[in-house]
């Protein structure tokens, strides 16, 4: 019978040291071994790389005339393009600080072969300084959904910046540095992890950036149940680009030129009216308020708003006081 130590050694010394390239010969194979304490003969070996492939292991067995036997542990759960995706989306993600994203990608990058795991490096550029600094953000995280499984509140202290660019609790020193919060979902949105849930002292729903909190604590409260008809998607709709204001079925005048960006922040299920070769009509719901309309200003000379008429007054209006506040 095999000894099941030594078939431990063997399997991990095929998973590091072998892939769809690499391979190691009969010999090699009985170095390793000998060299973490284990005798080994050649038809020893050949039974237990049997053994395991009878378990179900994926190991190729190679063989040549006149050469050595060659073996491969060829199971990956992930391939070399598959990692590279993940290494690239840990390592651009704002949330994830640059120490724990190297650190995340060099664990991706040993999960592939040794023929690939060189070439597995970022290979996405992200300035380091839009990166958080939040080093226990994961945690804070897992502790969330531990919280939303078992339908507890949280407890936890948010952060701000001071005018020296040092976090501290906000509310520091009143009494009330505290947020008590049962949580609904977690949400990654614009490169960033937020909370939703619902607030205990604004006896609201409300969100928090993640990076910017202390690890929660979970208490033994039970959490209070979002409000009837409650969507998570239609909530954070609002609140991350057009929110604070009446919705409202509003229709834009846009040129041809920034119709990806339309279908970008609306969706592909768009009624377009099309004018000509470079203008079309559509209309969609929002939320009025200051935030849509510094979407729309962006597209100066490529976008206007047609209709309902209050809405033009409004926009109007912002712009007439944004210009009083800059000519001062």
């Amino acid at each position: 019978m095999p000894n099941k130590d030594r078939l431990l050694c063997l399997l991990q010394t095929l998973q590091a040291r072998t892939d769809d390239t690499a391979r190691l010969t009969t010999g090699e194979l009985l170095g390793a071994l000998e060299a973490e304490g284990f005798e080994c003969s050649v038809r020893t070996l050949r039974r237990d790389i049997r053994a395991l492939q009878d378990s179900g292991y994926d190991i190729c067995t190679e063989e040549a005339g006149g050469q050595p036997t060659r073996y491969a542990w060829l199971d990956r759960e992930w391939s070399a393009p598959e990692l590279q995706i993940l290494i690239d989306a840990v390592s651009s993600a704002q949330f994830i600080p640059q120490a724990r994203s190297t650190e995340l990608a060099e664990k991706l990058a040993g999960m592939a072969g040794p023929s690939h795991r060189e070439e597995l490096k970022p290979q996405i550029l992200v300035s380091e300084h839009i990166k958080a600094r939040n080093k226990n953000m994961i945690y804070s995280v897992q502790a969330i959904r531990k919280a939303i499984d078992k339908g507890r509140k949280i407890v936890f202290r948010y952060l701000e910046y001071t005018p020296e660019m040092e976090q501290v609790p906000k509310h520091a020193g009143t009494g009330e540095e505290a947020y008590t919060v049962s949580p609904y979902a977690t949400v990654w949105n614009n490169d960033r992890y937020y909370l939703v849930g619902w607030s205990d002292k604004r006896e609201a729903i409300n969100i928090w950036r993640i990076d910017r909190m202390e690890v929660p604590k979970i208490t033994n409260r039970k959490r209070v149940p979002p409000p009837e008809g409650f969507d998570v998607r239609n909530y954070t709709d609002k609140v991350f680009w057009m929110y604070g204001g009446p919705e409202e079925e509003v229709t834009l005048r846009c040129r041809r030129s920034i119709l990806d960006q339309v279908v970008d922040r609306f969706g592909e299920g768009l009624k377009i009216r099309k004018l000509d070769s470079g203008t079309f009509d559509v209309t969609v719901p929002v939320s009025v308020s200051n935030t849509f309309f510094a979407w729309v200003f962006q597209f100066t000379g490529e976008m206007r708003i047609l209709a309902p008429g209050y809405v033009k007054e409004k926009y109007a209006e912002m712009l007439g006081n944004a210009a009083d506040d800059a000519l001062g």
